[in-house]
């Protein structure tokens, strides 16, 4: 499904104009945006950033991570541990469940160490992690919890929207995620003092902040896109969820496509389809696999990112050299005089295995029917591999 930008979004860019008022400004058109997607998800406060990565940081500042103190963060996608660097936070990665592809809270418990401050949990492709659980390990810990949303819109977790367990939630509106504004993010609170704190004390509210922030505040026209995305969100997300369907049925059967767990606990959203590549336990080769769905013309994507490893194997982690200097984090003087965490191989068994074994095909703005005959081409890719 197309997204659609018409003369719903035009209407509220020209309010925007009208108004002479571009930037955010109590009572306007991003605040309006901020109240329907609160309602959306179900969450009490949500407030406009200008990008989801922006978000993240800001979620970590706030947590009281900084210098010498861990996040925990999980290791498939890298864009958790990212925001632990930007305040010179070490990321301690924990390991997956090879079965949903998310944080394994018995992982999270290993890693607990004195110097831990936050959780950084990503809700990935549209299925939610055990937010329950998580959330129950953070109280029990005093430990800051902050879910990574990018992909999840419309994903629950017992009923309960993905954002709305941890202390903040964090999504995405870049052109790639379930709610497009071009760029553009939303954090999401159930807690008051974050919401007056983020909102007054962490703002730009005066000639000096009342603590070491960065303006991370979204504008007024990207605000009036996303009032009207707001409204278009569910439908796309339904779309999106069909296309997951298809797939999975396409795959029934299959004894060497390892299909992903769905807990029954969890309400998946369409945003990427995923499964694992078993072939090699029957003997199969995935490089045949990749060639036989070329020559049908099925475009997959096999393994994840570039390198194909977690993202602690990533330079700007494992050489420890974010910024420009061959020390920081781990290595940092504050940190390593405390502990000797380092990032190595066999850190994380069960997320170096799965990696590799990616199968994926993208769900966003895929029509049902070119996801009917993406579903065709991989049930003939199975036949022809089976032969």
């Amino acid at each position: 499904m197309a997204r659609v930008f018409d003369d719903l979004e035009l209407g509220y860019v020209k309010e925007v104009l009208a108004s002479g008022v571009l930037g955010w400004k109590q009572g306007t058109v991003t605040r309006r945006f901020e109240g329907a997607f609160a309602k959306l998800v179900g969450s009490p406060y949500a407030i406009a950033r200008n990008s989801a990565m922006s978000g993240l940081a800001e979620a970590v500042a706030v947590s009281g991570a900084g210098t010498a103190y861990e996040v925990i963060c999980d290791p498939i996608v890298h864009f958790g541990g990212l925001a632990a660097l930007y305040f010179n936070a070490v990321p301690r990665f924990v390991d997956v469940r090879r079965d949903t592809y998310l944080m394994d809270p018995d992982a999270v418990r290993a890693n607990f160490t004195p110097l831990t401050k936050a959780l950084i949990v990503t809700n990935l492709w549209g299925l939610c992690a055990e937010l329950d659980e998580l959330r129950q390990i953070c109280d029990e810990h005093g430990i800051f919890m902050i879910e990574d949303c990018a992909h999840v819109i419309g994903s629950y977790w017992k009923g309960k929207h993905s954002g709305t367990y941890g202390d903040l939630g964090v999504f995405s509106f870049q052109q790639g995620k379930h709610l497009p504004t071009g760029d553009g993010g939303m954090l999401t609170t159930a807690r008051e003092d974050l919401y007056d704190k983020i909102y007054n004390q962490w703002a730009f509210s005066g000639e000096s902040p009342m603590f070491m922030t960065l303006n991370f505040r979204m504008n007024e026209v990207t605000a009036a896109v996303g009032l009207g995305q707001v409204q278009r969100v569910t439908g796309y997300v339904e779309q999106y969820t069909r296309n997951l369907h298809r797939l999975n049925e396409a795959i029934t059967g299959c004894e060497w496509l390892g299909a992903r767990h769905v807990p029954p606990k969890a309400q998946q959203s369409g945003y990427v389809w995923a499964c694992t590549w078993e072939g090699d336990k029957l003997g199969l080769r995935l490089e045949r696999f990749k060639e036989i769905c070329a020559e049908i013309g099925l475009k997959i994507n096999s393994g994840f990112a570039q390198l194909n490893v977690p993202a602690y194997q990533f330079d700007i982690f494992k050489g420890s050299t974010a910024y420009g200097v061959p020390d920081c984090p781990v290595r940092c003087p504050f940190y390593a005089e405390k502990s000797d965490y380092r990032y190595r191989p066999g850190l994380c068994p069960v997320a170096e295995d799965l990696i590799p074994r990616f199968i994926r095909l993208g769900l966003v703005e895929v029509s049902d029917e070119e996801s009917t005959r993406r579903a065709a081409l991989l049930q003939e890719a199975i036949r022809r591999m089976e032969r």
